[in-house]
């Protein structure tokens, strides 16, 4: 309802719905560069500036989260500074972006899986991988060192995550990570680093006055800035399947 408002220009209902994905984004920035926390909040407003811009492409909320992540993914710097004082977020920074925007989507914002596979256009299995692949990394394993197998297992840990408990399906997993002295280790670790993922979570959240001055502002610039009006054969295909929005990069 509040996609279908905002289209309609209601700028109110806008905020209501970008409102949801702030703290997503402010933590996607403050793990990948590092900047001043004035510099992430105007990052933050030109990514949802730039999103009301585009907005008339968008046909479901799933496409609006996909064009949220296309920003995310597009604008994340290469050459900008990854030193911090903590050792988790100095690996998250050097973790691709789509890694990155997946383990912050399901690990420290509790997306659905479901949710992120869908955005991320990924199955589930692959999704998983990518999943492994940070946890991997940020227990300070390279994910290359890695042979086949164990990749595998790490993997099925993943997906057994994921599901209800199933005893005999638990019983053959911990069976198979006997075998591997590293994925027992990174299990481990992954568990002890939770704490410090929810550290990371709330450094990075925007504080309530923080949150309230980037929405201020947005709503100063949505009053100021018009829609982007998509081709009839752009809104045809994305009805069916979301794949064209104008390409508009943010400072």
């Amino acid at each position: 309802m509040q996609l279908k408002a905002a289209k309609n220009g209601n700028a109110e209902q806008f905020l209501c719905l970008a409102a949801t994905y702030i703290d997503l984004t402010t933590c996607y920035f403050g793990t990948s560069f590092s900047e001043k926390e004035s510099e992430r909040n105007t990052r933050t407003e030109n990514v949802f500036l730039a999103l009301w811009q585009q907005l008339a492409y968008a046909e479901r909320l799933s496409d609006f989260e996909f064009m949220l992540a296309s920003l995310l993914f597009k604008n994340t710097s290469s050459g900008a500074s990854i030193t911090s004082k903590s050792a988790i977020v100095r690996k998250m920074r050097l973790l691709e972006p789509k890694v990155r925007f997946a383990l912050i989507a399901y690990e420290l914002e509790n997306w659905p899986l479901r949710w992120v596979s869908l955005l991320m256009r990924l199955k589930p299995s692959a999704l998983h991988a990518i999943l492994a692949e940070a946890r991997c990394e940020l227990c300070g394993v390279s994910w290359e060192s890695l042979a086949l197998d164990e990749r595998k297992c790490l993997q099925q840990i993943s997906q057994s995550q994921d599901k209800y408990p199933n005893i005999q399906t638990n019983k053959q997993l911990k069976n198979r990570t006997a075998i591997y002295p590293r994925i027992s280790n990174i299990k481990a670790q992954w568990l002890e680093l939770k704490p410090e993922l929810v550290e990371v979570k709330m450094r990075y959240k925007s504080n309530l006055i923080n949150r309230e001055l980037i929405l201020k502002n947005l709503l100063e610039s949505t009053n100021q800035t018009s829609f982007i009006k998509p081709a009839i054969v752009d809104r045809m295909v994305n009805s069916m399947n979301f794949s064209r929005h104008s390409k508009i990069n943010i400072s």
